[in-house]
């Protein structure tokens, strides 16, 4: 039974009760008597509803009490879940820049550059613009890196910026070396990406793996194993972290082995990059 059906009955018997002794009234003192003790049991009924009403106003009050300071502590919870992911969000962003300075003070020919947008004139992510040009001392061909590791190459410089070649592009090759027991093992690195030539309509996932060709098919090579630039072909310096291996197998022609490798660098995540020059780092600030 619910609480309003409880206080329903319990103020139907009081009007009963209280027309039922104004009618013994009119019928005499005897009359009256007898309906008083017929009817007492109703009487102490009545004298308690208003302390059953009470309680019953105080637990409805008490339950809208305690479902609003539920709301509350569920709105501030949700208050600090979002104060908490922006804390987490602007430590990584201070992790990031502590780790620049770093690297800039460790080489002076590094020129730390942000990223102004993503994929060229062809919308493809494996391009990037960075607020960096030849004012800067930036060239065509000169290194680009990231505190985790090699991101690319500088494609073509204006005065102020510069477009840059990931290496995660299918185009993008270089050669590598793959740290194994029995020494360096020498391979072709490349992107996991789209080639330029294929317009399928698909777009470059930010952790696309590359590969590591031409490896030797008698060499052992483990997962896990660092891949580094190798220093041929005079575009990247030797020593440059790529990736690890995650996957080793035979290629199509069985006379090598191909090897996966999950590239050190998240590109979907770059804010900012830095751009190896040939000579002392020139230009204004980094913004």
């Amino acid at each position: 039974m619910t609480t309003r059906t409880r206080i329903c009955l319990a103020a139907a018997a009081a009007a009963a009760a209280a027309a039922y002794f104004a009618l013994a009234a009119r019928l005499g003192p005897s009359a009256e008597s007898s309906a008083r003790a017929a009817n007492a049991p109703f009487g102490k009924f009545a004298r308690a509803v208003p302390g059953f009403l009470s309680r019953a106003a105080a637990a409805f009050s008490g339950g809208a009490a305690a479902a609003a300071e539920r709301d509350e502590l569920a709105a501030e919870v949700e208050r600090l879940r979002a104060a908490q992911l922006e804390t987490d969000r602007l430590r990584a962003e201070n992790d990031g820049l502590r780790r620049a300075l770093g690297l800039v003070a460790e080489n002076p020919r590094l020129v730390c550059a942000e990223i102004l947008s993503r994929g060229g004139a062809t919308g493809w992510r494996d391009e990037i613009r960075i607020g960096r040009g030849s004012d800067d001392g930036v060239a065509p061909g000169q290194p680009v890196v990231a505190a985790a590791g090699l991101v690319g190459r500088v494609l073509s410089v204006t005065e102020r910026t510069a477009d840059v070649l990931l290496l995660s592009d299918a185009n993008s090759r270089l050669s590598c070396v793959v740290e194994t027991p029995a020494g360096a093992l020498r391979g072709v690195v490349q992107g996991g990406g789209i080639a330029r030539g294929d317009r399928a309509l698909e777009m470059l996932h930010s952790s696309a793996p590359f590969t590591v060709g031409y490896l030797d098919k008698d060499a052992a090579v483990a997962p896990g194993a660092r891949v580094l630039t190798s220093g041929l072909g005079g575009v990247y310096p030797a020593g440059l972290p790529v990736g690890v291996v995650s996957e080793v197998g035979p290629d199509e022609s069985r006379l090598y082995q191909r090897a996966v490798v999950a590239p050190y660098v998240d590109f979907g995540a770059l804010r900012r990059v830095f751009v190896l020059c040939s000579g002392p780092a020139a230009g204004r600030e980094s913004p």
